[in-house]
């Protein structure tokens, strides 16, 4: 692995240890990121592979481009590429910085459309109408329904939800939390043309 891309590969690993909330110290980390990473992309990478990621037990070999790749997939990217030119020139850890994939309400335009997921199974698409608020179109497996409304400033893979000013068909607005166990785990942006 090129130098130039450690820092990437360290912001890569960070996210993933929170993705999973784990330290990743220990070989039921490893086997617990394992299925989480199968579970996202339905590729199976292998624990020594993971654990030589991590210099676990003091072996360390340079990761080939697939594991990268699925890797960055797993926290919502395409592919490291598209991790790496998410970051930019940053490449380096610091504590004010969001380390996984996240979509800012302030990037969107009215008409822009976003799919988010969460565990078990749970699916949303939502229109952006502007001032950070969003309009439910389609949803599956949630008490969330098409019509509800809903303000947020950002979604972020791997962390819960919050929605403020929750509108629901016979009841005011509210707060409240989705993705609770695991966060979000994927989020999809459809641009208005």
């Amino acid at each position: 692995m090129s130098e130039e891309n450690k820092p990437y590969l360290e912001l890569l690993k960070k996210a993933l240890c929170e993705a999973v909330n784990r330290p990743m110290n220990c070989a039921s980390d490893f086997v617990f990121l394992q299925a989480f990473i199968f579970e996202r992309t339905h590729e199976n990478l292998g624990l020594n592979t993971l654990k030589r990621l991590w210099s676990y037990g003091n072996a360390f070999a340079s990761p080939r481009t697939y594991t990268l790749d699925i890797l960055a997939q797993t926290i919502g990217y395409r592919n490291f590429e598209e991790l790496k030119l998410h970051y930019g020139d940053e490449g380096s850890e610091s504590s004010d910085r969001v380390l996984s994939k996240h979509v800012q309400s302030k990037d969107l335009r009215p008409g822009d459309r976003v799919t988010i997921c969460w565990l078990p199974g749970r699916r949303c698409v939502v229109e952006y109408l502007g001032n950070e608020t969003f309009r439910i179109l389609e949803s599956e497996n949630t008490k969330l329904k098409p019509g509800n409304t809903f303000q947020t400033a950002f979604f972020v893979v791997g962390s819960p939800m919050l929605l403020s000013n929750l509108v629901q068909e016979g009841s005011s607005a509210s707060l409240y939390e989705i993705g609770r166990n695991g966060g979000i785990t994927q989020i999809m942006v459809d641009t208005k043309q």
